[in-house]
């Protein structure tokens, strides 16, 4: 049976920044991770007004409010221009070092213009090294799917012959395994900064389709959490 695709209507809420969860939702989700933390030390110790804020923390940066996810955006695309640039000038030679070097210096010159805060960046660099990830595992190990369509980010290097495409998939693995990365299909959680594309509910299969990047949306369906990308 096919998977239930929500319609362009159905998916606003990932398209427009604004509330992931409703604040009664928020108050219940701080309230479980609360417990968890006094769970961890056997309900010994501690303070509970302590433990709250400490689980407020948590959930306000895993759920962004729209003032957030609005800074997260801007990030985001600035972030992935600037890598798209450096793919675009990386030449005869790709390797794991070339990806670290055209991340890294896209990310250190984001840092630079004081524009967003470090939890941002580190935030959004983490979203973008996994959209590349999930981009070449879509692509196979020698990234035989390449079209413009399945390559997202890689996209630039279109034009590429067969062997420099090659190495690249090769230098994307290696490069993911520096980072303590695994090149296989990730897990996306709400409230994640993400490419547009289609996303299914791994609880239920319920599947939300952002036209735009954004932040991934509860399931619409059993409002679990967690998401793969198809």
């Amino acid at each position: 049976m096919a998977k239930k695709v929500k319609s362009e209507a159905q998916d606003a809420i990932g398209n427009n920044p604004g509330q992931l969860v409703s604040t009664e939702e928020r108050q219940r989700l701080i309230a479980e991770a609360a417990y968890y933390r006094a769970q961890q030390r056997g309900f010994s110790g501690g303070d509970p007004l302590d433990d709250w804020l400490a689980a407020e923390r948590q959930i306000n940066q895993a759920l962004p409010n729209a003032r957030q996810q609005k800074e997260e955006l801007a990030a985001y695309e600035k972030l992935r221009k600037a890598v798209g640039k450096m793919l675009t000038e990386a030449r005869d030679t790709v390797n794991a070092e070339t990806l670290k070097q055209a991340f890294d210096k896209a990310t250190a010159e984001l840092r630079k213009t004081g524009e967003f805060t470090t939890d941002t960046i580190n935030k959004i660099a983490d979203s973008l090294r996994k959209d590349m990830a999930s981009a070449a595992m879509k692509m196979g190990p020698k990234w035989e799917a390449f079209s413009e369509k399945t390559a997202d980010l890689f996209s630039v290097w279109r034009d590429r012959g067969s062997l420099f495409l090659a190495r690249a998939a090769d230098a994307m693995a290696d490069w993911l395994q520096q980072t303590g990365d695994k090149l296989e299909q990730q897990v996306y959680r709400t409230g994640e900064m993400v490419h547009s594309g289609t996303f299914e509910c791994t609880n239920c299969g319920e599947r939300v389709v952002l036209r735009t990047p954004a932040h991934l949306p509860p399931c619409a369906k059993c409002h679990k959490m967690e998401f793969r990308r198809v």
